[in-house]
């Protein structure tokens, strides 16, 4: 069959190509024209592709922004405990920079080595439910709840939806304290979210809290 005898049937049954369609690659559209070509269908599908990749990319660079913002605070916040000379001074500057920069003004610190008795005593605790609370978080976690100690911690008022509890431990790996960041937003520290930085301001609260003591 030559294709003059092929365009003479598509003439005499115009309506072939759309009830066979699928067997030839085609697809209708809601245009003028019945259905479009294979090659037409992969741009079309290539434009989709494109059009997910930039809408990826967008989210990318919005969590990238986000993310040298958290590093800026975090800088300035370890600047500060660099350059206090105390256990005190610590406590001050991070309580400080997590209030300044990152709008959180609901910390609570415990801490269980001896010279915080003499040192900071509103800090101190020999509270074993705490040490043992502390010994069994393998990281920092977050969600909106705490024991009746911690929540003793903070005033009744606001009311705290969510909580993050960072466990401080020395270089041997030991538990000395337990740093607790709440928050009046429900959405603010959630069993799901990332703690990359907050594992970070555990790290950094105990050098500069070990560095004073030592």
């Amino acid at each position: 069959m030559h294709s003059d005898d092929v365009l003479a049937f598509l003439d005499q049954h115009p309506d072939f190509l759309q009830h066979h369609a699928e067997r030839f690659g085609l697809k209708a559209v809601p245009q003028d024209r019945v259905v479009v070509s294979f090659a037409e269908r992969q741009l079309l599908d290539h434009k989709d592709r494109v059009r997910q990749l930039e809408s990826r990319l967008m989210q990318l660079v919005r969590h990238g922004e986000a993310n040298d913002i958290i590093q800026g605070r975090n800088h300035r916040l370890t600047l500060g405990l660099m350059a206090a000379k105390d256990c005190r001074a610590v406590i001050e500057a991070m309580e400080a920079g997590l209030k300044e920069g990152f709008g959180l003004d609901r910390v609570a610190l415990r801490l269980w080595l001896p010279e915080v008795e003499q040192l900071a005593a509103e800090h101190f605790t020999t509270r074993s439910d705490v040490q043992l609370l502390t010994r069994n978080l393998s990281g920092p976690s977050c969600g909106p709840y705490v024991n009746d100690e911690v929540m003793s911690w903070f005033p009744a008022v606001p009311v705290l939806q969510s909580f993050a509890q960072i466990p401080l431990r020395d270089h041997s790996g030991e538990t000395i304290g337990l740093l607790v960041l709440a928050s009046d937003d429900a959405a603010r520290f959630t069993f799901d979210m990332h703690t990359h930085y907050l594992a970070q301001l555990g790290e950094m609260l105990t050098a500069a809290l070990q560095r004073t003591l030592d």
